[in-house]
């Protein structure tokens, strides 16, 4: 019998902590009411088979129009919530059957990984109770009544909880039905009540950013999160590309010629384009952009990535710098991007999928003297990759950024010189990472290779 994988999000919190005008877990963040995106991590999550939401009682319809119009199918139960945590959290439990692991998690962490969803499930399985948490970085001190310290307890073993937390059904069924008979109806955590039970939990590491979004500090902080998150490429396989077809822009030089290269022995079929090839393509001419998409879907009948190389720099301070140099460097660091996803996107919705990946820097991060038009035009790729890949997520088509540290490119060499190699990125070892993404289901990610 296949094991049944079910979400518990609990989305029932007053916000008094965080005192707006609406429970924190609706307010918008990035564009998106906070739960949207907590749901959004579980509803793309293969392992998960439900997910069930507990909320207020005036918020039910509220969640139900948010799984209507982003989608989340896996939603199959909004119900009101409890006054308290222990009481919701029962509450989503007992909408449950006894084999199955639930996995119950707080609507206010919207950045929980993939990574740690799974983790959790397998342990799950494997051990029946389960909590999350990261070390703390902190010495922690334990007070007396008066005030004074009474103990500094070893920081070693000291962890800083999380969600989610991963159960046996059956299990913490059990241990909310003592609790309850015991006269406990207000535990923030439901692996205390398991532990009451004389059962060991485990514990599987989190992350630093999945925080919880309580007080209103923590909206600002979680702003800049989404703004600078970066993600992981899984694995190391670059299984999937066979008989993909590719388009890379700016594939006659640096890191697009090694994607071009690469691409094409893992057998991939590949049309590399720039101002050099036959026919030469400048990105910054929509026409030519047009004219190659389409040239291409017809020679294959599809079109599955579309990468874009195409870049440069100009190192210079504000006060040397003519307009006309500006100009270029925004217009083929982020115009093109525009032109790029204008020109293509129509074939994508045709065929009902679609993948776009732009290569950045790693210096979109912060502006430095002489980087002003580079870098502030590298910030804004990244935040036009994540608008975008909101804007056709409904059509199937995912929309990521690849930022490379310093490479080992002609780019480089005409405006640095001769570098110790030793310090720079092989671009064979980018465009390999570059390809990761071309195989992975995702979108809206800023991938960084140092």
């Amino acid at each position: 019998m296949r094991l049944i994988n079910k979400a518990i999000i609990l989305a029932s919190g007053s916000g008094e902590r965080f005192a707006g005008d609406i429970p924190k877990q609706f307010v918008k963040l990035a564009g998106l009411p906070i739960i949207v995106h907590t749901l959004k991590q579980f509803q793309k999550n293969n392992l998960i088979d439900e997910i069930i939401v507990t909320t207020n009682r005036e918020h039910v319809d509220t969640v139900w129009d948010y799984v209507r119009k982003y989608n989340l199918s896996k939603v199959g139960k909004v119900l009101i919530g409890g006054k308290t945590r222990q009481e919701s959290s029962f509450i989503g439990i007992s909408a449950c059957d006894d084999e199955d692991y639930v996995i119950i998690h707080d609507a206010v962490r919207p950045f929980v990984s993939q990574k740690i969803i799974n983790d959790v499930i397998h342990a799950t399985i494997k051990y029946n109770a389960v909590d999350t948490a990261i070390p703390s970085a902190d010495t922690i001190i334990k007070i007396n009544e008066e005030q004074f310290i009474d103990e500094i307890p070893n920081r070693s073993f000291l962890r800083r909880g999380q969600t989610p937390q991963g159960f046996k059904c059956k299990l913490i069924r059990q241990a909310h039905i003592k609790a309850i008979a015991d006269g406990i109806t207000n535990s923030t955590d439901d692996c205390s009540l398991i532990l009451r039970m004389g059962i060991p939990v485990y514990v599987v590491e989190g992350d630093e950013q999945n925080i919880k979004i309580t007080y209103p500090i923590d909206l600002h902080i979680a702003d800049k999160l989404f703004q600078l998150r970066t993600s992981q490429t899984e694995g190391n396989s670059l299984e999937g590309l066979k008989d993909k077809v590719i388009i890379v822009l700016g594939g006659t030089s640096g890191i697009g010629l090694e994607v071009v290269r690469l691409a094409e022995k893992l057998g991939a079929k590949v049309e590399g384009f720039s101002r050099r090839s036959n026919p030469g393509v400048d990105v910054m001419d929509f026409d030519s952009l047009k004219n190659i998409f389409q040239y291409t879907s017809n020679k294959y009948n599809k079109i599955d990535v579309v990468i874009n190389c195409a870049g440069d720099l100009i190192r210079k301070d504000v006060v040397y710098m003519n307009e006309k140099e500006w100009d270029y460097i925004y217009n083929v660091n982020i115009k093109s991007n525009f032109f790029i996803t204008k020109a293509v996107i129509s074939i994508f919705k045709k065929q009902g999928y679609g993948n776009l990946i732009f290569v950045g820097s790693s210096s979109y991060t912060r502006g430095r003297a002489g980087y002003s038009a580079y870098s502030s035009s590298k910030a804004a790729l990244v935040n036009f990759v994540q608008a975008v890949s909101e804007e056709l997520e409904p059509y199937n088509v995912n929309v990521n950024v690849i930022n490379p540290g310093r490479v080992a490119t002609p780019l480089r060499f005409r405006n640095f010189g001769k570098e110790d190699p030793r310090t720079l990125l092989d671009p064979r070892k980018v465009a390999e990472e570059i390809l990761k993404v071309a195989v992975q289901n995702v979108t809206g990610c800023v991938f960084e290779i140092r």
